[in-house]
């Protein structure tokens, strides 16, 4: 089997960059070959994934957390390649979901010998994201997370940045669908969590052919913050204030542009039509 191997050296606050060589040395010993190849930028990731799901090659691997996935399925060639996902990032969600193992001997063993399943992606203004996609509370947690959590991994990162967010935060007013709506977030999940675990949307599933969306109406900050440790097993839901739906497509417009982030990365900003796509992802599970 011949796999092209390609790593986010920023992965994971550097976890990647430290660990490719035992990934290279678990994969060879299972009777791969491979073509190693480190990404300088965000947008080099993308396209050498594309590049690679061409043609030339059995399965890419993509070695890094849910941010890198998302870079490298934005122009992935659906139609002939097939990806497989080894995960060296903080929270990594969608290889949770998908069974593939977080230590490394049991996910290059997947890589290598694992079956094929075909998965929905979604879409938000036809940008491509594996999991969760959000506006409103969660992707200002997110981009803080981003830009200022430097020291701390996986969910305990997410936690602290919802902790120094949550006390400037207001409720924002968006209309979903035509319907006028004022929210602490929205979330739109094709795949049931992000953050590490949270299961923000828990009942969605990943090749149901539709979205799942999570909808936090205005609460005060005190009661949002008690209720966000109930995502992490999915009771959040049963809160009066909040509100789950289920469609193939849903619009989002607000009066000025509030970010988008999917995947625990920037995507798109409103107006955005959150969606599902019409083709599928092969992925190694």
């Amino acid at each position: 089997m011949l796999l092209k191997l390609i790593y986010n050296p920023a992965a994971g606050r550097g976890r990647a960059k430290h660990r490719i060589a035992e990934v290279e040395r678990h994969l060879r010993s299972l009777g791969a070959e491979i073509d190693v190849y480190p990404s300088t930028s965000p947008e080099d990731l993308t396209r050498e994934a594309s590049e690679s799901s061409r043609g030339g090659y059995d399965r890419v691997a993509i070695c890094g957390g849910d941010g890198t996935l998302n870079l490298g399925i934005r122009r992935f060639d659906l139609a002939r390649g097939t990806l497989a996902l080894i995960p060296l990032g903080s929270g990594d969600d969608f290889a949770r979901v998908n069974g593939i193992p977080r230590d490394l001997r049991g996910a290059c063993e997947v890589a290598v010998r694992g079956r094929v399943r075909e998965v929905d992606i979604a879409t938000a203004n036809d940008l491509r994201y594996a999991g969760v996609a959000g506006v409103g509370f969660d992707s200002e947690v997110a981009r803080f997370a981003n830009e200022r959590v430097k020291h701390i991994h996986g969910s305990a990162a997410y936690l602290y940045a919802i902790l120094r967010v949550l006390p400037s935060f207001r409720p924002r007013h968006v209309r979903i669908d035509g319907r006028d709506e004022e929210v602490m977030f929205a979330a739109f999940g094709n795949s049931p969590q992000y953050g590490g675990g949270i299961r923000i949307v828990p009942a969605a599933v990943l090749d149901d052919g539709q979205l799942d969306a999570c909808i936090v109406h205005r609460t005060t900050r005190f009661e949002l913050l008690k209720t966000l440790p109930r995502a992490y097993n999915g009771t959040h839901v049963r809160k009066s204030f909040v509100e789950t739906r289920r469609a193939r497509e849903f619009m989002v417009e607000s009066d000025a542009p509030l970010d988008v982030f999917a995947d625990g990365e920037p995507l798109t900003k409103t107006p955005a039509r959150f969606a599902i796509a019409s083709e599928h992802l092969r992925i190694v599970v």
